[in-house]
């Protein structure tokens, strides 16, 4: 029997509601597999619910104890749509929930999912859980570079923030940066940031191959966010056209992530290319690459800075176009490349990392096991009913 580790991958479900009672709703959540499956989230739309959605709980039914839940409000018009709470269910165990409505008594701390546009930092948008955080750099960082001024950025790919607490740290170490330039390249008793993303693709960032040679996305040139925590935060990142020669690329993101993932999810809506490409820098080349083209994960384990660092990209096999690795001499340009089929003008896929400084995977085998095993939660999501 396989044991699932914490991941939290989405499900998402249009409610059909039978009503326990006027007020309350009775929801079966069951794990189909012979795996464990520690925390998952599960995401369910109210619009057919006779609920008001202004305040809801979520109750187990079976010990009559609260679970946290967010109502999601996406397109930020005053109504409530969705409903998200966290489920942890053993191998081919069913469990029942109830909705009803109420005031929520577990008040969202620390340990949550953030996310924020950071003026401060020039312009960059960053977004954390409580295991790992990121940042894009925006339009002013890009214009600052080209014009040979200080502080810019000029990069399309995504940084990793290796944080070692469980609780939210964007806000304190964009204030350290503030008060002392570089607070946040070492560490103060909770990680730091020392990834270097420079023009590559960083962990997960976007581009087309033209030829045998990869053309990367410019800075985001706008941010709307969608959905805030604790659960899940969610928002959209808007791109200028990119490409070479005949070929332009139009493209934007809609990026998630979930409490107790070390994933977060982009859905990329694309024009002007068959194939998009995501993948992971190789910095100076000094890791081993793993990709297990069944189960549709890439991953770099490589030394960092004295502790060792894992990056990865999961994708849904149904947008999977294989990988391609390419190892040069030039700085920031080495990868492995993970290509992507969009559907209807659409790619999915998840990017994260695993840091051996915040203690949470022991070593590369069992972070590659936490790769398989969130690649089969794709493969096999829980099943939902209503009664």
């Amino acid at each position: 029997m396989r044991a699932l580790m914490k991941i939290g991958a989405l499900l998402l479900i249009v409610f059909g509601f039978y009503a326990c009672n006027q007020q309350s709703l009775l929801i079966s959540v069951s794990n189909p597999t012979d795996a464990d499956r520690l925390v998952e989230t599960v995401k369910v739309k109210l619009n057919k619910s006779k609920l008001d959605a202004t305040e809801l709980v979520v109750v187990d039914k079976a010990s009559g104890t609260e679970v946290q839940s967010q109502l999601i409000d996406e397109d930020v018009d005053g109504v409530n749509l969705m409903l998200a709470f966290q489920v942890r269910l053993k191998a081919n165990e069913t469990r029942e929930y109830i909705v009803k409505e109420g005031q929520a008594t577990i008040i969202p701390g620390d340990v949550k999912t953030f996310g924020r546009f950071v003026p401060e930092r020039t312009d960059d948008f960053a977004w954390e859980n409580d295991k790992v955080a990121f940042r894009v750099y925006g339009p002013e960082a890009q214009r600052l570079f080209l014009s040979g001024e200080k502080g810019g950025t000029y990069s399309g790919g995504v940084d990793c923030w290796l944080k070692k607490v469980d609780y939210s740290i964007i806000d304190k170490w964009y204030a350290g940066n503030s008060a002392k330039p570089g607070y946040y390249h070492k560490d103060h008793g909770e990680g730091l940031d020392n990834y270097h993303v420079g023009p590559s693709l960083g962990c997960g960032g976007t581009g087309v191959m033209i030829g045998e040679e990869l053309q990367t996305s410019f800075n985001y040139t706008a941010y709307k966010v969608l959905n805030n925590g604790p659960i899940e935060t969610k928002f959209e990142l808007a791109y200028a056209p990119f490409g070479k020669d005949n070929t332009t690329v139009m493209h934007s993101k809609t990026v998630s992530i979930d409490l107790g993932s070390n994933l977060s999810k982009f859905i990329v809506s694309v024009e002007g290319a068959d194939v998009l490409t995501t993948g992971l820098t190789l910095h100076d080349n000094k890791g081993k690459t793993s990709v297990d083209s069944t189960a549709c994960w890439a991953g770099y384990w490589s030394p960092h800075m004295g502790e060792e660092l894992g990056t990865a990209i999961v994708v849904d096999p149904k947008y999977y176009a294989g990988s391609s690795k390419v190892v040069v001499d030039e700085k920031d340009k080495s990868h492995l490349l993970v290509h992507l089929k969009p559907i209807n003008g659409k790619v999915e896929y998840y990017a994260g990392f695993a840091w051996s400084g915040s203690k949470q995977f022991a070593n590369k085998q069992a972070w590659h096991g936490y790769l398989e095993q969130f690649a089969y939660q794709l493969k096999y999501p829980l099943k939902v009913s209503f009664k």
